[in-house]
């Protein structure tokens, strides 16, 4: 969790991060605004900074939003930014509104302005919901005959809402009357700037807003994490199994503590559904905590919803450490809760890419623990997502079954690997989007598109996108690779290449390259490949992939590899343990 610090300390840090290159990623944010919004400023750059992105963020003139949406030449189009927030304030809306008609060509002037968008740019678009006053007009009486602003807001917010949901590819919102319920009147509006300045907010509710804004952000980078790593005794239950016992742990949906451990695991559910893998890292005897699992009325969380575990008396900081090997994912992808602080320490210390949270003192603030900062979040949700624990373990069986093999080309050959390719479909453009967010070791570019970047590949003549799903008797990886071509006189340039973590060391990359490239030679003129390799923190293992396919290195610059190769020089790769199958 970013520390909330004071505005002078915000500030300084902010042109401490200025001063500083060391950003892999970078995002435009445009405001376009109804009110002074400029405080958030430097609250939204200190938390996307926090999170490894460079902002840039551009205001639009204040209350021009339909001349900057109507006209082409505005500053909203020349800048392009990658997400638009609509940031709107409705006040004193029963002194503009007198019938239900009205309140019907508001929200229908709000849908031009949401139409506009969708039509005109390709950004990702942040909407909020509108907050209702604190104090009713009409005190303790209900007169039937009154449009009261309670029932306006409300009518208008369920649109916002509605509209949202239908359009969830490019449509975010975050809901400003929640922001308020955390917060408070108190801490969120501030009425004397509101009349001066047309500034209704204080400086908490901005910094609260600025991070709903960051969480987006963070997901369209593929900064969100994958996987949370649990502690057991006073993490998911109260009290110590080996000593206390199944019936003296608290864990129950009765009485306190063992409801507020039983909600905490009910949202830990909502993340497995969300697709992030959950394991157990915890020094403990593995049968008693799998008697609690296995076997305790209220422990919702189950031996199957489990991706690994490491239920020892050895170091944590080296069965995490095993844990993301066995996983093959990063630390930094990793989030541990653990109630004790010598161990969240030495996990600080000696693993800094982990995020660690320590089980808070007040039990009573505990549930919403992992749901709170938005570490999970991303754009969209998959197929893949909902049967991830399962793919992973199936790739535990797969690690079993290869001790019985000595070579591993025997080993491959006995997993039957299907490879099925085609170029993608409607239906996968949400998938694909989500793999360019997340994919980082296996990754040529690392170049991160939203899904109307994908859709604007698809539909584009001179561009292709090949998609990957593989299988094996085990079972299905899903879809887990992506090539994406361009086409430029009798060039192929090949934008991006990713393979998802859990099928590497399979040789399927090589095969599924060749195979879009002769397709690729099937369906188009062309006489020279041309690919690059931009490096990342993450993807050093594949900096020499294109070498090893037979491309030419052709210019080397700040660690930016640029490659090409004659179309006569291309040799399909051929591994006759790998079938391929074209849909």
């Amino acid at each position: 969790m970013v520390q909330m610090l004071n505005f002078t300390d915000i500030i300084s840090r902010v042109r401490e991060c200025e001063n500083t290159d060391n950003y892999e990623q970078s995002i435009k944010i445009y405001f376009l605004r109804n009110f002074t919004v400029e405080m958030i400023e430097p609250y939204l750059k200190y938390n996307l900074y926090f999170n490894g992105i460079k902002p840039e963020v551009i205001f639009g003139e204040y209350n021009i939003i339909n001349q900057e949406l109507l006209e082409p030449n505005s500053n909203l189009y020349k800048v392009n930014p990658e997400i638009i927030i609509l940031a709107m304030f409705i006040d004193n809306v029963t002194y503009v509104l007198s019938s239900k008609d009205e309140l019907i060509n508001l929200i229908s002037d709000l849908d031009e302005q949401f139409e506009l968008l969708l039509m005109n740019t390709d950004s990702l678009i942040i909407l909020n919901t509108f907050i209702p006053s604190m104090y009713s007009e009409w005190g303790i009486s209900n007169p039937s005959h009154v449009l009261k602003s309670d029932y306006i807001i409300s009518e208008i917010n369920q649109h916002v809402r509605e509209y949202v949901s239908n359009h969830s590819d490019r449509f975010f919102l975050i809901d400003w009357e929640r922001l308020v319920r955390i917060l408070g009147e108190e801490n969120s509006i501030d009425y004397r700037f509101w009349y001066s300045s047309r500034a209704p907010f204080k400086n908490a509710f901005l910094d609260l807003y600025s991070r709903e804004i960051t969480k987006i952000a963070c997901a369209l980078k593929g900064k969100n994490k994958k996987c949370v790593i649990l502690d057991c005794d006073n993490t998911l239950w109260g009290g110590v199994i080996g000593e206390d016992g199944m019936d003296g742990i608290k864990l129950d949906k009765h009485s306190y503590p063992g409801r507020a451990f039983f909600d905490f695991q009910k949202n830990l559910l909502c993340l497995y559904e969300r697709g992030v893998l959950i394991t157990l890292c915890s020094k403990n005897n593995e049968e008693d905590v799998w008697e609690v699992l296995d076997n305790h009325p209220y422990s919702l969380l189950k031996r199957s919803h489990l991706a690994g575990w490491r239920i020892n008396w050895e170091n944590k900081v080296e069965n995490i450490d095993s844990l993301a090997r066995e996983l093959n994912i990063g630390l930094d992808s990793m989030v541990l809760v653990d109630d004790s602080p010598v161990e969240c320490g030495q996990v600080k210390q000696f693993l800094p890419e982990v995020t660690v949270m320590t089980v808070p003192q007040k039990i009573y603030t505990y549930p919403p623990l992992l749901l709170r900062d938005g570490l999970f979040d991303t754009l969209t949700f998959s197929t893949e997502d909902k049967n991830r624990t399962q793919m992973y373990q199936s790739e535990f069986k797969r690690k079993q079954d290869q001790k019985q093999f000595s070579n591993i080309d025997d080993y491959l050959a006995s997993l039957e690997l299907v490879e099925t390719i085609h170029p993608i479909r409607s239906g996968e453009v949400a998938r694909v989007a989500q793999l360019t967010q997340k994919t980082n070791q296996f990754n040529l570019t690392t170049r991160r598109y939203s899904e109307v970047d994908i859709k604007r590949f698809a539909d584009d003549i001179d561009a292709a996108i090949y998609v990957l799903y593989v299988n094996d008797k085990y079972g299905e990886y899903g879809l887990t690779g992506i090539l994406i071509a361009c086409f430029e006189d009798d060039k192929c340039i090949l934008d991006s290449f990713l393979l998802s973590c859990r099928i590497l060391g399979r040789k399927l990359e090589k095969v599924f390259v060749s195979h879009c490239m002769q397709e690729i030679i099937k369906n188009h003129n062309i006489s020279q490949w041309q690919a690059e390799y931009i490096p990342s923190n993450k993807n050093q293992q594949v900096m020499n992939f294109w070498e090893d396919m037979g491309f030419t290195l052709r210019s080397t610059d700040k660690g930016i590899k640029k490659y090409s190769l004659a179309i006569y020089d291309f040799k399909p790769e051929q591994i006759n343990f790998i079938k391929i199958v074209e849909e």
